[in-house]
């Protein structure tokens, strides 16, 4: 996070505060978003796997907790935007659980980024300016580059 200014910061926590204030709509928002988006990524859940419509997906108890562990993680780190050593225990952790217990390939974390941006995007329109977007782009940059990094010392070969 030491890459972020504090402009950077302050734009992220603007955006965040919005998203986190219902994690739970928001996370399954995200989850059905990267599912009809890139339907390949359904294969890491087994409870989703039989999941198949628009429908079921909304219903889903187990998507609706996906979605809230997703911006509960995702919450961890915003608020360490100014902990560096807090944010990587969180980052290492999460690398070491999608490699070792869930077997997901690091490229996810990108996808699921790019999922994120779009929503955010499509959702606040103009406010979600350049320059904001341009610090959620640094922040995920940031995450996912350390989380590349885990993977490769993980031996992860997926």
């Amino acid at each position: 996070m030491t890459d972020l200014t504090e402009a950077d910061r302050g734009h992220v926590r603007i955006i965040w505060k919005q998203l986190f204030a219902d994690p739970e709509a928001n996370g399954r928002t995200v989850v059905l978003r990267l599912f009809t988006d890139y339907p390949e990524t359904k294969k890491y859940f087994k409870t989703f796997k039989n999941i198949s419509t628009e429908e079921e997906m909304q219903k889903s108890a187990q998507i609706k907790r996906h979605g809230k562990a997703v911006m509960n993680r995702l919450n961890d780190l915003i608020e360490n935007l100014d902990n560096w050593d807090a944010a990587c225990d969180i980052m290492t952790h999460l690398a070491e659980r999608h490699v070792h217990v869930h077997k997901v390939g690091v490229q996810n974390f990108r996808i699921i980024f790019n999922v994120i941006l779009n929503i955010l995007t499509e959702t606040l329109g103009d406010g979600f300016t350049p320059e904001i977007r341009e610090s959620w782009q640094k922040l995920f940059n940031i995450i996912f580059n350390y989380l590349d990094n885990c993977y490769k010392q993980l031996g992860a070969d997926f």
